[in-house]
């Protein structure tokens, strides 16, 4: 351990103690309180000897530094676990190898110890965990499909022989409908429930029960290595969602932009309205929610096979980011990032908070870093994936631009800055007096995530290294007007002889 490394540990142990709990009014029942009543922020309870050992704030914060030093954010161990994961791994070797010592008692190889621990344990972390995330996608059955390192397959084709179950243990038979109906009656007389055979068999049939509540008939298989249980979970959750956004910017349509993990932002399938009108009487409504309710399997079918290429190549983005494999892993991160942004942003009901996350989109996309880096970033992004300058129009709508990109960052600025209210159903207007739509900005991001992918499949195949945006667009540059010079070149006339 280096000096510094040492020092924080002398700290976190002189923030270590141990309480009785016996000797505590309220006992174990008021635990909060006993640990306000000692100064410690956090504790581990022995029941049997009814004590409690924990840190002080200062200890905390000592074991907090400490455990920063083990994961810095810039290295592949800070995927790998949380600082949160590490500081209880700190917490409770310290507790259990340094309890009764004193901070200047200790010595070498008590550092080099803890020291060992923590290394041993992320030498530990090389197993491969497969998570199964219920997602609401299609309401149909469909073939499955990937977006890199993300399997998407419909219940119904669940792959049973993968988990080493058979057919009937997952999809048990169902008694015939006379004998469901002796059992039912015959539980009605003794008032004791029915046990049911449970699609999914022990290990699924919870899982299978909590898609069919959440209407979400999807799974996501998601592997992840060498992470530690809560940050592999966690990983195969923000996958799931990188891969929503890949099918949202390949399939842009108002039916889409309900898809959800359904632990997270999955959305009922229906809903029911009631209001009273004064004079008048009652209204009944009722909305059906489904995503893609009107996509047919064979609809859905064709246009994964004709988007294929393009979830290809955002599916190398995920892929690199996700197993840290990437040539150029900023540009990769940049990339989820901003796909994660863009589908919070499709969930949103407001326009308000919607166009604030797109502009935040497209600012992680091109790493903007500022207001003003946002709106020179935009201006180098028309230029290079538009052809337009500053001053040009956009098409055929009423802006140019600048204008254009005044709206945006003035929009989300508005919004975020508390200048423009967010329960509102109109968007701020710029200095022009133009304001935007959802639609126009949802538009930009989507081409800028589908040609931003693209273009670094081309930038990676042809050996660049260099991982920053400033290379990239450099690189798309000097590609565009070397591609320019030999169309001019094919194109002008042969000298006479």
């Amino acid at each position: 351990m280096t000096p510094d490394q040492e020092a924080l540990c002398r700290l976190a142990l002189d923030g270590m103690q141990t309480i009785s709990l016996a000797s505590s009014s309220g006992g174990a029942a008021d635990f909060p309180s006993i640990l306000h009543q000692h100064g410690l922020r956090t504790a581990t309870i022995a029941f049997k000897q009814n004590t409690a050992t924990g840190f002080t704030e200062a200890g905390v914060t000592a074991i907090d530094k400490l455990a920063k030093t083990f994961r810095r954010s810039s290295g592949q161990k800070s995927h790998r676990a949380s600082n949160a994961t590490i500081m209880k791994l700190i917490s409770k070797e310290i507790m259990s190898s340094w309890a009764g010592k004193r901070s200047p008692s200790l010595a070498r190889p008590d550092f080099d110890h803890l020291e060992t621990v923590i290394d041993e344990w992320f030498r530990t972390l090389t197993q491969v965990r497969e998570h199964l995330v219920p997602c609401s996608i299609f309401p149909c059955a469909a073939s499955k499909f990937s977006v890199g390192p993300v399997t998407f397959r419909h219940y119904s084709d669940f792959p049973i022989e993968s988990f080493n179950m058979s057919y009937s243990d997952f999809w048990p038979a169902q008694p015939p409908v006379w004998r469901q109906w002796l059992r039912d009656v015959w539980a009605a007389i003794v008032r004791k429930p029915v046990q049911r055979p449970r699609a999914g068999g022990f290990q699924f049939s919870t899982l299978i029960q909590f898609m069919n509540e959440r209407a979400a008939p999807w799974v996501a298989f998601v592997k992840v290595t060498g992470r530690a249980p809560e940050e592999s979970q966690r990983a195969a959750d923000l996958s799931t969602d990188i891969a929503l956004a890949a099918i949202q910017l390949v399939s842009p349509s108002k039916d889409m932009r309900a898809i959800a993990r359904a632990t997270d932002r999955a959305v009922p399938n229906w809903r029911a309205d009631v209001s009273l009108k004064e004079g008048e009487g009652f209204s009944h409504g009722i909305k059906n929610q489904t995503p893609a309710l009107a996509r047919d399997p064979q609809v859905i079918k064709q246009h994964l096979q004709n988007v294929e290429p393009s979830l290809s190549s955002m599916g190398q983005r995920l892929t690199g980011f996700l197993d840290a494999s990437s040539p150029v892993p900023d540009l990769d991160e940049a990339w989820c990032n901003a796909a994660y942004w863009y589908h919070a942003a499709l969930a949103e009901e407001l326009d308000t908070v919607a166009v604030a996350k797109l502009e935040t989109a497209i600012e992680v996309l091109l790493r903007a870093e500022s207001m003003s880096g946002s709106k020179r970033r935009l201006v180098e992004g028309f230029e290079i994936f538009y052809g337009l300058q500053r001053g040009d129009q956009i098409g055929s709508s009423p802006f140019t631009v600048e204008q254009f990109i005044e709206a945006i960052t003035t929009a989300r600025s508005r919004v975020l800055h508390g200048t423009w209210p967010t329960l509102q159903f109109d968007l701020p207007a710029n200095k022009s007096s133009q304001a935007i739509g959802f639609g126009e900005v949802e538009g930009l991001a989507r081409n800028l995530l589908l040609a931003f992918s693209g273009q670094l499949d081309l930038y990676i195949a042809a050996g660049n290294a260099t991982d920053g945006v400033e290379a990239f667009f450099s690189w798309m540059k000097a590609n565009q007007a070397s591609h320019s010079a030999t169309k001019a070149t094919a194109s002008s006339p042969p000298n006479k002889t």
